[in-house]
């Protein structure tokens, strides 16, 4: 189903508060596409600590359909905070009961268990722009230790997200003779797996691949996890069942990470920690400028490459998401359609290889003038020009669009295939197969590095290495093998550099 979306932006606006008094609001939104606005705070409870943050949302060409893909997008809304005395910005815990919300007409609420944010989307099956006034969170300053007449700093993000259902899928794309480089498999059939309630055995790749599986391979159960062992047992000491296989619902962001969305994560950070995430690098179209967390962007519209795992993993951290796995990956590209062979993210084989022509360049309204249609639009190598370009930019604003031309997934989640490379986490790893999934707690180690205990590259603490990471999807300067979805070729690449190239998005379980 093709979704017509322009671009992301994280949006936020700034309030100074007195918890007991009135507020007064200072910044203007930096956004182009999702917008939060006229941020207010009221109906304060001291006897439970409560308050209500209230906003108005609004964001461009958003859907919702009951039919197949039988999904929707969503805004990810979450707080960050200060003491107007005070340098550090925390995350703001909100309330883990839906109801405890108040929803603005024709808009549903999902909270999260662990307070982190909010999901925000259209209550009705419908197609065009949401414009959500007086949105209401409920912010339990209480337990973030604050006073009721604390004076803080207010900060309200929103990343546009979208909803994978829960669902049987296709892993790999292999027909019986021959697959993608790489690609999972069943046994050594070079047949696609199908990813359900089931346990399907012997998943794995062949004895060629650059990336094998524990042979005789694993067996994955939908909703069970991994079965490492393979013996048709999820329960087993050194299986996971906690592993994200896909199967079940989650929310992946619509785009790669920005330049924007990354210059402003960084400006929450101290010094320090601003320091360790990121190095002034102003070459193939990135324009990132300053130091510690003094940040600015020529192209916030852009997608941010030269991101390692573990700035990948601090920013997923921070805004209270997780990495994706390479499971999640395919699913987000295909969705419940069979395998194709050699398809690329938006279903089929084809993909347009004459050079673009770029309009606008770089701002918030960079466009291809010259796309192809019904060819397969992505930016990879035989395109100019060199370096990621703004995120969403093959989609347009007609409905009628076909996949091939905006480049979208079967879900609406755009450039899968191309821009910039989607870090995930690997199957091709011992501590990639010990994931477990759980989210970012919106807090950092005071070095500034992501702190779960369970995802890829923690080194006791901290996620200090790249292990067990790798990427998918090609990027700006691929060749179109590594562009199709089930290609594998550098599923187990740890990503130390600041390379170009390297980016990615994250996800969340669904509530």
């Amino acid at each position: 189903m093709n979704k017509s979306i322009i671009e992301p932006m994280t949006t936020y606006k700034y309030i100074s508060i007195a918890i007991a008094i009135s507020m007064s609001l200072f910044s203007s939104v930096f956004a182009n596409n999702v917008e939060v606005e006229n941020i207010s705070i009221t109906g304060q409870n001291n006897a439970s600590d409560t308050k209500f943050i209230e906003l108005d949302v609004s964001w461009e060409n958003s859907w919702r359909t009951s039919a197949s893909p039988n999904n929707w997008d969503a805004v990810w809304l979450f707080a960050k905070y200060r003491l107007t005395s005070g340098t550090l910005w925390e995350h703001a815990t909100l309330s883990s009961v839906d109801g405890n919300h108040v929803a603005p007409a024709g808009s549903q609420v999902s909270a999260v268990s662990d307070g982190k944010g909010i999901f925000l989307y259209r209550d009705t099956d419908g197609f065009g722009n949401n414009d959500f006034n007086n949105l209401q969170m409920l912010w339990d300053y209480g337990i973030d230790g604050l006073a009721d007449n604390d004076s803080v700093e207010i900060c309200v993000y929103a990343v546009e997200m979208v909803y994978v259902p829960q669902g049987d899928f296709t892993l790999g794309d292999g027909n019986g003779t021959t697959h993608s480089t790489n690609a999972f498999e069943i046994g050594t059939t070079n047949n696609y797996v199908t990813i359900s309630t089931s346990i399907i055995n012997d998943v794995q790749t062949t004895n060629t691949d650059a990336v094998p599986l524990t042979s005789p391979g694993i067996g994955i159960d939908g909703d069970g996890g991994l079965d490492i062992n393979n013996d048709g047992d999820v329960t087993d000491p050194g299986d996971n069942p906690n592993f994200p296989t896909g199967y079940n619902s989650f929310y992946t962001m619509k785009y790669e990470i920005s330049q924007g969305q990354y210059v402003d994560f960084l400006n929450k950070l101290t010094i320090g920690q601003g320091t360790l995430r990121m190095t002034a690098l102003t070459t193939s179209r990135h324009n990132m400028t300053g130091t510690g967390n003094n940040w600015t962007t020529l192209t916030p519209n852009r997608a941010c490459g030269r991101l390692n795992w573990m700035d990948l993993s601090a920013y997923a951290d921070w805004t209270g998401l997780r990495p994706m796995t390479e499971l999640e990956y395919e699913k987000s590209c295909r969705g419940q359609i069979t395998s194709v062979l050699n398809e690329f993210a938006w279903g089929s084989t084809s993909i347009y290889a004459a050079l673009y022509t770029l309009s606008m360049d770089g701002t918030g309204s960079e466009a291809i003038t010259n796309m192809g249609t019904s060819t397969g639009n992505a930016n990879y190598s035989t395109t100019d020009p060199s370096g990621p370009v703004r995120c969403g930019i093959f989609a347009s604003s007609s409905a009628n669009n076909t996949r091939e031309e905006t480049g979208g997934s079967y879900y609406g989640i755009m450039e899968l295939s191309g821009n910039v490379n989607e870090m995930v986490v690997t199957l091709g790893d011992a501590n990639g197969l010990a994931y477990d999934g759980n989210h970012g707690d919106g807090e950092l180690a005071l070095t500034g590095n992501a702190n779960q205990l369970l995802w890829p590259g923690n080194s006791g603490t901290e996620i200090t290495t790249a292990d067990a990471s790798g990427v998918r999807g090609g990027a700006w300067n691929s060749s179109p093998l590594y562009l199709q979805v089930s290609n594998r070729t550098y599923a187990n690449t740890e990503v130390i550099s600041r390379s170009t190239v390297y980016g990615g998005r994250c996800v969340r379980t669904a509530p």
